[in-house]
């Protein structure tokens, strides 16, 4: 069974560019309200210009997700001028490799691929509650092993990219499993496969090539997420992780909800200050 578009106000990260680009514009040509959240104007031009007759359905809201206080700025704007959401697709999401501080003072890969999320999650639970058939679709990655490494969560002491991104993609699959037990919202985790997209540029020409050679299109990449945001919650189950459009069995750290719940109590943490 299949959700009805024309009754979907769904609110996106990472809308701009590759698979999330995609999956964006075909849920606004097929009749979704879409919210999108763009630090770059010009892409977010484009996409909109990219939905022709279908552009109405765009709410670009200007937010750089490496700044707390533009994406708090971004979420009140939502609350003030919408009364409800229907969907929540976190999708940005980036790979650095050497650490790079935000306004903030956070390590950029823990910001904007987990705190942030997070953030948005907690702050439209609310809104999205008065949803008839709410959701929350995270992306997540295949390069989600290890554990959590509490000690030194920003890797200060040594720095290291892949460490950074894998250990972003675990919490959000922990997080998606936690909250899953916690809220009557359903909540997904899910991964697009490796597709070519900007997300290994700083890594030098031999990465982009390897994503070239190696990764699926963004229209291929785009068809996990969409399968999600089509599928009714009645046919999915909360909390799993998708690839591939069915439930994959993976790591065991990643099903582990005490350190789930230490996760979010960090993040937490994070956003008292």
């Amino acid at each position: 069974m299949s959700i009805n578009p024309t009754e979907s106000t769904i609110l996106m990260t990472g809308a701009t560019s590759g698979l999330g680009k995609v999956a964006a514009l075909s849920l606004a040509k097929n009749g979704h309200q879409l919210i999108i959240l763009a630090r770059n104007s010009r892409k977010a031009d484009e996409l909109v210009a990219a939905c022709g007759e279908w552009a109405k359905n765009i709410d670009v809201i200007p937010c750089d997700l490496s700044s707390l206080t533009e994406v708090r700025n971004a979420i009140d704007h939502v609350k003030v001028h919408y009364q409800k959401l229907d969907m929540l697709i976190n999708n940005a999401g980036l790979w650095n490799t050497k650490q790079i501080k935000t306004v903030d003072g956070i390590e950029q890969t823990w910001q904007v691929n987990l705190l942030v999320p997070y953030l948005l999650m907690k702050e439209f639970q609310p809104l999205l509650a008065l949803s008839k058939s709410p959701k929350i679709i995270n992306t997540a990655s295949a390069l989600h092993s290890g554990t959590i490494n509490f000690k030194d969560i920003e890797f200060n002491k040594s720095f290291n990219g892949f460490k950074a991104y894998r250990q972003s993609k675990l919490g959000v699959i922990l997080i998606t499993r936690y909250l899953a037990t916690r809220w009557d919202i359903p909540i997904y985790a899910q991964h697009p496969g490796l597709v070519r997209t900007d997300l290994g540029r700083s890594f030098g020409w031999l990465f982009v090539a390897i994503f070239k050679l190696m990764g699926i299109s963004p229209e291929e990449g785009a068809q996990n997420l969409l399968y999600l945001t089509k599928t009714s919650s009645e046919d999915l189950k909360s909390g799993e992780y998708y690839a591939k459009q069915k439930i994959q069995k993976i790591t065991k750290e990643s099903y582990d909800l005490s350190e789930a719940k230490r996760l979010c109590d960090t993040l937490e943490h994070y956003l008292e200050n």
